[in-house]
């Protein structure tokens, strides 16, 4: 910030009129437009970016879907690229039952025919095989339908690590979730951190994060993502890279 540009605003704003007895007189008004005008800097210096991306998950069947806003797209793992036709829509014809229509929070598969959609404080559960909500959905994050989850508005993004545990991320903290036992393991929220995830360049706020299903995890945040090796539980070396139309082909149209 330019800081003599700052002081000359709070010159004019504080000039002083002088009346017939040499007194200075602050004008109530000038001071009112002068918060307000520092308070809007302070909001924009501090604002955090709106998500990329709001939810990865692998489908389980060769494919993955990447959501943003109103849209998405569905990718093909094999051949490593977007299918043609994307990015549509999210609709009741494209995804029957499902009750956000203008973006969700995260998705994630749970191994059992079954993926579930968060979005603020609720979440619906998603039968792959008949293709649409199960009945009795949406139902409210709570601790009655996730033990030990401490988060029941909004949650950042979540993935399935493939053996019997998920991660949700919230702000600079996660948990592991036992989806045997259907609840959160003891000792957690955690912090994000190099200790905990050796690697992850990011401390706060995921915006994705999805299970590639060949021993690789990919986390996504602002127009870069890493690779994280899931054996040797730390991200791949060369990363992070950017988002493009060369690392992730026909994704970056979901963007725009």
């Amino acid at each position: 910030m330019n800081n003599s540009k700052t002081r000359n605003i709070a010159g004019n704003v504080f000039a002083a009129k002088k009346d017939s007895g040499g007194k200075t007189k602050t004008s109530s008004m000038m001071l009112f437009i002068l918060i307000i005008i520092a308070s809007a800097v302070v909001s924009q210096l501090f604002a955090q970016p709106g998500k990329t991306l709001e939810g990865a998950v692998n489908w389980g069947n060769g494919k993955a879907y990447f959501f943003k806003g109103n849209r998405y797209v569905r990718y093909d793992i094999p051949t490593d690229r977007t299918d043609p036709g994307y990015p549509k829509f999210i609709n009741n014809e494209n995804w029957p039952g499902l009750p956000w229509k203008n973006g969700i929070d995260t998705a994630v598969n749970w191994d059992n025919g079954k993926v579930y959609f968060f979005k603020g404080n609720r979440y619906i559960r998603y039968d792959i095989a008949a293709d649409r909500i199960d009945p009795g959905y949406p139902k409210f994050i709570n601790n009655e339908t996730w033990p030990g989850l401490p988060w029941t508005n909004s949650i950042d993004a979540a993935v399935n690590w493939g053996n019997g545990k998920a991660y949700f991320f919230k702000g600079n903290q996660y948990v592991r979730y036992d989806i045997p036992a259907d609840r959160t393991d003891p000792g957690y929220p955690k912090f994000i951190n190099n200790e905990n995830w050796p690697g992850l360049p990011w401390t706060y706020g995921i915006d994705a994060a999805v299970n590639w299903g060949n021993g690789k995890a990919y986390f996504f945040k602002g127009n870069q993502y890493v690779r994280y090796d899931i054996a040797t539980d730390r991200v791949d070396a060369g990363y992070p890279k950017f988002i493009s139309n060369e690392t992730w082909p026909g994704l970056p149209a979901l963007l725009k």
